[in-house]
């Protein structure tokens, strides 16, 4: 596919690059994404875009080795994949599959135990398909477990070490849950572009029911493995309770407080 790139970025060249099918450099999901980014590559991250000389950036994929991984998993030794993300009308064309190459390649001249990656149903999150056409096997499975989804996360892995013990998912919830008994809590990390504008409406919209949430920053790739939700770097509780574990529309959280409150 000589008419597809995949680039390298640094802290230098990602202020022009597209971050999960959004090019808008003005965007605030996108500025917070990027300013992310040129704080985690001096812990390792790699975060690739696949160009093309007509298109412009037309995919990417994201990912960290597993002490510094945004994914409540343990996975040492592993590379542990955030997002592998192909555009809208380009999927389909093998595109996906170029960059998770790039990705196990690294994991071999790295001589990591393998490549680990947390996929779903969720529309946020890498579906499992293209994962288990290129040998990846499930070793874990949680479910989401709040009012806003119940969708099912497993968690693959393709070892490159036969002998490697597996990773598995870390979600803990009570400890959290007991810090944030009282009133309404947001937990977001800009490892998602698709967070900010969310967190944004759902402190507005809080309002109409007399509640001042408290926003909580997730700052560090450990803080991100301790939130009580597979999705890792959003959560939302409301009295002691995990109302929602990823991103959600105003109108959804309206809901959900509608049914918490009544």
């Amino acid at each position: 596919m000589s008419d597809y790139q995949i680039i390298d970025t640094n802290a230098d060249n990602i202020g022009n690059c597209g971050h999960c099918g959004n090019r808008n450099a003005k965007n605030l999901g996108h500025r917070r994404k990027t300013n992310w980014l040129r704080k985690r590559y001096a812990e390792g991250l790699r975060y690739k875009v696949l160009r093309s000389e007509k298109f412009g950036d037309v995919g990417m994929i994201e990912y960290a080795l597993g002490n510094q991984a945004w994914r409540p998993v343990e996975a040492e030794g592993y590379l542990v994949i955030h997002c592998l993300w192909v555009y809208g009308k380009h999927k389909g064309e093998g595109l996906g599959s170029l960059l998770l190459e790039s990705c196990l390649e690294d994991a071999k001249k790295s001589k990591c135990r393998g490549v680990a990656v947390v996929t779903s149903s969720d529309s946020l999150m890498a579906g499992s398909d293209l994962f288990l056409k290129a040998g990846f096997i499930p070793v874990d499975r949680i479910i989401g477990s709040s009012e806003a989804s119940a969708a099912p996360y497993e968690l693959l892995v393709k070892k490159l070490k036969k002998t490697a013990p597996d990773p598995r998912f870390i979600v803990e919830r009570e400890r959290l849950l007991k810090r944030y008994r009282k009133g309404l809590t947001i937990l977001a990390a800009d490892q998602c572009p698709y967070a900010a504008k969310p967190v944004e409406r759902i402190v507005e919209a809080s309002r109409t029911f007399g509640l001042e949430p408290k926003v909580v920053r997730v700052e560090s790739a450990k803080a991100s493995r301790e939130l009580p939700t597979p999705y890792g770097v959003f959560s939302i509780i409301y009295d002691g309770k995990l109302i929602a574990h990823r991103p959600i529309s105003a109108t959804r959280f309206m809901s959900i407080m509608r049914k918490n409150t009544e």
